[in-house]
């Protein structure tokens, strides 16, 4: 199956381009307006009564993989070279970029929905990556790490309720999930 990317753009100047096994990214704009906004909208929900605990239901079944590589040309010889070994059935999607305009580095971040997913695309890379890019760095994190990690610390203690550690990071997340949900970027 085919790795199709958006719109190219200029990633080195904080720009990101999605990608996905489909030509029209129709599973990437599902999941955006069926799991990610609805997530969004429900944390957002959470942060005005400025909980002691949040439900982290969707967060929980939510990951990311992270590749990082020396530029947008290795990451697309990675995707390439994925598409051309592995020929993934599932859909892969994600994107690629950089939000830090002077980084030497592009990641790749492919967004998967169970464990067992991720598991199987971190052995895929580890085998692939290195072929490409040998000083290439693998991990993976849950979705959304940033907004609920700064709330609720580490994400490998999060539980289906997980109790707020730093409230007084509250107004400054619920401004920023407010301007996401806006499109605000």
């Amino acid at each position: 199956m085919e790795i199709f990317a958006g719109r190219r753009r200029d990633i080195n100047k904080g720009y990101w381009m999605s990608f996905e096994n489909h030509p029209r990214l129709e599973e990437t704009k599902k999941h955006i307006y069926v799991r990610c906004l609805p997530c969004l909208d429900h944390l957002y929900e959470q942060l005005k009564e400025s909980p002691a605990e949040l439900s982290l239901e969707n967060p929980l079944n939510c990951w990311k993989v992270v590749v990082v590589m020396g530029d947008l040309d290795e990451c697309l010889d990675l995707l390439y070279l994925f598409q051309e070994e592995k020929s993934p059935n599932e859909t892969i999607r994600g994107r690629m970029g950089t939000s830090d305009k002077d980084s030497a580095n592009v990641v790749i971040i492919f967004q998967m929905l169970s464990e067992a997913e991720r598991d199987a695309l971190l052995a895929d890379m580890r085998e692939l990556a290195p072929r490409i890019n040998p000083h290439y760095s693998l991990s993976f994190e849950r979705g959304c790490g940033d907004l609920y990690g700064s709330l609720c610390g580490d994400w490998q203690n999060w539980q289906e309720v997980t109790p707020v550690i730093n409230g007084h990071l509250i107004p400054q997340i619920r401004e920023k999930v407010g301007k996401l949900l806006r499109g605000e970027y």
